[in-house]
């Protein structure tokens, strides 16, 4: 029997591009207004590529997206703007994050998620920086795993099998629903989750062990769940 349903965020319940792009350049006129020399010294595809360079020379912090963008702001800030360095970091980033938790749902996806949350245990897991309870789905889900609070991004276990740990199920008794045939889907799989793949645009399933549901639409996903229990409940 399924116990636990666990859900990514970002292109599952919501598109995040349009999102972190209003964010960023939110955090970016913030910025300039309040730092007008800024404007003709750093652009957004330079801060980008600034971001881009920082993660590949800090490893360590490139899973965590909050502190590569904290890390990226600090460094691009020393080198151009003078005075309170941590203050400037701290605003410029309290500007991103309000954008970043500004969502438009996909099609019945947040009133799919609560009336499953009624007979699901509901667990989020996360490679980005949303914050559920900005967002006003916290009351939904028991525990929200992300790359930067377990300190490993998926595809790699530890998000899934920590959420197995808390809520007390065993694999079998789980579904990972995620958009990402890898990050998601495969990942699931090897941990031995059941997995549904959020298709969006009906794209062929691209990988050799494909899913145990897929869905385009999210008001199929409870009928998609309801099958695969009463498959396991059969055996």
């Amino acid at each position: 029997m399924i116990k636990l349903l666990t859900f990514d965020l970002d292109n599952t319940l919501w598109s995040v591009d349009p999102i972190i792009i209003r964010a960023e350049n939110a955090m970016m006129e913030w910025l300039y207004e309040h730092y007008p020399e800024l404007r003709f010294r750093i652009s957004l595809v330079q801060f980008e590529q600034y971001k881009n360079k920082i993660a590949n020379e800090h490893p360590e912090i490139s899973h965590d997206l909050t502190e590569l963008r904290l890390t990226t702001l600090r460094q691009v800030l020393e080198g151009h703007v003078k005075g309170d360095i941590p203050g400037i970091v701290k605003k410029a980033y309290e500007v991103f994050h309000e954008q970043r938790n500004i969502v438009q749902y996909f099609p019945y996806a947040r009133e799919v998620v609560e009336d499953l949350s009624k007979d699901y245990a509901l667990y989020a897991l996360s490679n980005g920086n949303a914050d559920i309870h900005k967002i006003g789905i916290g009351h939904l889900f028991e525990e929200h795993y992300s790359a930067g609070s377990v300190g490993f991004a998926k595809p790699h276990p530890a998000m899934f099998e920590r959420a197995l740990q808390h809520a007390g199920a065993k694999p079998h008794e789980a579904i990972h629903i995620g958009d990402h045939p890898i990050q998601d889907v495969q990942a699931a799989q090897e941990v031995g989750m059941k997995t549904i793949w959020v298709n969006w645009f009906n794209h062929p399933w691209p990988l050799t062990n494909p899913p145990d549901g897929i869905i385009s639409h999210f008001e199929d996903l409870p009928q998609v769940i309801a099958k695969i229990n009463a498959s396991r409940n059969k055996r």
